[in-house]
């Protein structure tokens, strides 16, 4: 069975092994704290598994955490595969992690200074909120000064998910082979 993940920051899903992880997968809806009371699911856990399970977005990348499956018997070139999976996902998670904490740190910022303008300008301090089309003014400002980090996104995204093609083709014979040789044997 696979390690235990602890790199990833969603303290419900990951603080225990995979069972709650994946009690948390079935139930992240609920609301409940499945960290609390473990032994209690509304679905029974497989004893075994042969998938990626994947967990609740995470609060500030957005992105969900992927714990992948390590098959029994896993070949160097699975292994290279799935590695280098964890690595994109990482890489993913890592810059969409960065650039929403810049834009939540930006908005804040910006709602502030507005406000503050405005109980200024109009006199009248109980001016709590902008509009939506004040707003707007600090979402067209943020995509134009990261335009040029999407763009550089977007294509290092596009190389990383290619250069996975090769290896999942290679990993896909190699699985094939092993079903056709279960097959033979049987």
């Amino acid at each position: 069975m696979a390690a235990p993940i602890s790199r990833l920051n969603c303290q419900k899903c990951f603080s225990l092994q995979n069972q709650t992880f994946l009690r948390c997968l079935i139930n992240s809806g609920s609301g409940k704290n499945f960290s609390q009371n473990p032994s209690k699911s509304a679905v029974p856990l497989p004893q075994e598994r042969e998938n990626d399970w994947v967990g609740p977005p995470d609060k500030i990348s957005n992105i969900r955490p992927v714990e992948f499956y390590i098959p029994e018997g896993e070949t160097s070139t699975e292994k290279k595969y799935r590695e280098k999976r964890q690595a994109v996902q990482e890489w993913h998670h890592e810059f969409w992690t960065e650039h929403n904490k810049g834009f939540f740190t930006e908005k804040e910022e910006f709602i502030q200074r507005r406000l503050a303008e405005k109980v200024q300008t109009e006199n009248d301090e109980s001016i709590k909120s902008l509009t939506p089309e004040e707003l707007s003014e600090f979402y067209k400002r943020f995509l134009d000064d990261n335009f040029k980090s999407h763009i550089k996104y977007n294509k290092e995204w596009y190389k990383k998910n290619i250069s996975l093609l090769w290896p999942a083709l290679h990993v896909y014979v190699i699985r094939m082979m092993k079903l056709r040789k279960k097959g033979k044997s049987r």
